[in-house]
């Protein structure tokens, strides 16, 4: 089975020549514990990739939030100031002292005399009944 070196380990390290059950045993619990080690390592490693890669996503969204905030700050500032007022005011039709506002009229077009429409007159209302009589009515429907 063994040869060489492994052999003579094996002789010296177990007496009765590495055959016993008990050297066997060692043999197998040492080797259990070796790979549970390295299963275990491997997980760790695979832990530890995951990790690193949510860590450069959540660098991603601090960068992008941080533009945002930016972006937000200096659009609290353009909306503080003067510039952005007066561009307000002008939206709404308003204009500055000493300003000369022009107002554009519409000029009517000629156009051919046609025959003048007669509206028809209106039908008179009927008179409204005295204010006990509605109030009588309100009530008593």
């Amino acid at each position: 089975m063994l040869r060489g070196r492994a052999r003579r380990w094996l002789t010296t390290t177990f007496p009765g020549g590495g055959r016993t059950l008990a050297s066997l045993t060692v043999i197998a619990i040492l080797l259990i514990m070796t790979g549970g080690i390295t299963v275990n390592l491997i997980n760790q490693l695979l832990i530890a990739r995951h990790l690193e890669q949510e860590l450069v996503a959540a660098g991603e969204r601090v960068r992008a939030l941080q533009a945002t905030t930016q972006a937000l700050e200096a659009r609290v500032e353009y909306e503080r100031s003067d510039a952005a007022v007066e561009a307000w005011a002008r939206d709404l039709g308003l204009a500055r002292e000493g300003d000369v506002v022009i107002v554009p009229e519409l000029v009517p077009t000629l156009e051919p005399a046609a025959s003048p429409v007669v509206a028809p007159a209106p039908t008179p209302l009927p008179p409204l009944p005295p204010n006990w009589q509605r109030w009588w009515r309100a009530f008593f429907p």
